[in-house]
């Protein structure tokens, strides 16, 4: 009886460790504490991971360019100010008409030398100077004047002129109404009841 009691009482006692020592197992605290701080490390590596790629793969932000307005101060005007538009005169007298006319006219008497200014006008305004020179009597003999537009169309402008300078005076007398045709960019054909003659552009 006692060589068996002596056997149950040997198999509850704790095996002795091959070291000498009792072998402890750790407490459950700690197995509670290993089971959080594991997975909370792995969490933030994984997040600290993520971060560093984003970071380096990010592409830098785009620089958007300076534009500079252009300069327009040698142009006198300010920026997106549009240039004043070109005044150009009107009226009833075509453009190829417009300037000084010279040359030699011949009439009963003899030739004469007309020089004929036009301006732009309407019909009746005063658009013409005249300036005739005349050596057919033997002496010389200058008339001036001025003239209106009578009509106008685009090969025959019609002017009516008078004397308003007579060298010497008394000498020269108005020739009333005339006409001017064209012949070409450069020559008109210039005629009145008494004479006749074709005028050369000169500017």
């Amino acid at each position: 009886m006692s060589h068996t009691r002596d056997e149950e009482t040997a198999q509850d006692e704790p095996a002795p460790s091959r070291s000498g020592s009792p072998v402890s197992n750790p407490p459950g605290w700690a197995w509670w504490v290993i089971g959080i701080v594991i997975p909370v490390l792995g969490i933030a590596a994984t997040v600290w991971t993520t971060s560093t790629k984003t970071t380096s793969s990010s592409p830098p932000p785009a620089q958007t360019p300076r534009t500079t307005p252009p300069d327009t101060s040698a142009l006198g005007q300010a920026p997106n100010q549009a240039p004043p538009a070109s005044s150009s005169p009107t009226g009833a007298v075509p453009a190829v008409f417009l300037g000084v006319w010279e040359g030699s006219i011949g009439d009963d008497v003899g030739e004469h030398h007309r020089r004929i200014t036009i301006r732009q006008g309407k019909v009746g305004d005063e658009m013409v100077t005249t300036r005739t020179t005349s050596t057919a009597t033997g002496s010389t003999i200058q008339c001036r004047g001025t003239g209106t537009l009578v009509a106008a169309d685009s090969n025959t402008i019609e002017l009516d002129t008078m004397v308003t300078e007579s060298i010497p005076s008394g000498r020269c007398n108005s020739v009333g109404e005339q006409t001017l045709t064209l012949l070409d960019e450069n020559r008109v054909r210039y005629q009145t009841g008494l004479a006749t003659g074709i005028l050369t552009r000169q500017r």
